[in-house]
């Protein structure tokens, strides 16, 4: 049994709503469609402690059903508002665990991806540079992203100097 006290009143989730609570969670949750609990620890507590508060409006010393499916509404309600991914409109826990959505990781690495690709190509090691605006209307022909700036581009090649594959300095890129 899980208990809250609040006041004079103990609350007690009753026989059943833990089943509920789980059933709701594979239900309602991101990713659901495998029958995989998705929640995070935090989350499954916040709906515990919802679900007693709720009770504990109603003046209840018991947890019913009622207030586990209002918790959950309201958890789907803040997680809609705080992890909808405005790229795909669909609710991404990424966004709120490392503040990028799973959609905008996925194009940085593509464009990395694409940059290491062009740089390959067209640069010998040592050799000669490219200028970014260069790289950047290259890039554009060969992308399917929709908007490309330079800031995407430096962000880019700031990785792969990272991985030591680039030396940029100014508007110049030069392989390593």
């Amino acid at each position: 049994m899980v208990y809250g006290m609040f006041g004079s009143v103990e609350v007690n989730i009753i026989n059943g709503t833990r089943d509920e609570q789980i059933r709701l969670l594979i239900v309602i949750l991101p990713g659901s469609s495998k029958k995989v609990i998705t929640a995070t620890p935090r989350q499954l507590e916040s709906v515990m402690r919802l679900s007693e508060a709720l009770a504990r409006i109603r003046f209840s010393e018991e947890v019913e059903k009622k207030d586990v499916v209002e918790a959950f509404r309201l958890l789907e309600v803040a997680l809609q508002q705080s992890a909808t991914d405005p790229a795909t409109g669909t609710i991404d826990m990424d966004l709120i665990t490392t503040g990028v959505s799973s959609s905008e990781r996925m194009k940085r690495d593509n464009l990395v991806a694409l940059t290491r690709n062009i740089i390959m190509e067209r640069l010998q090691q040592g050799g000669p540079s490219i200028r970014m605006v260069e790289l950047l209307e290259e890039l554009k022909q060969r992308s399917e992203i929709a908007e490309l700036h330079l800031n995407d581009l430096r962000n880019a090649l700031g990785t792969l100097a990272g991985e030591l594959l680039v030396d940029v300095r100014g508007d110049s890129v030069t392989r390593v």
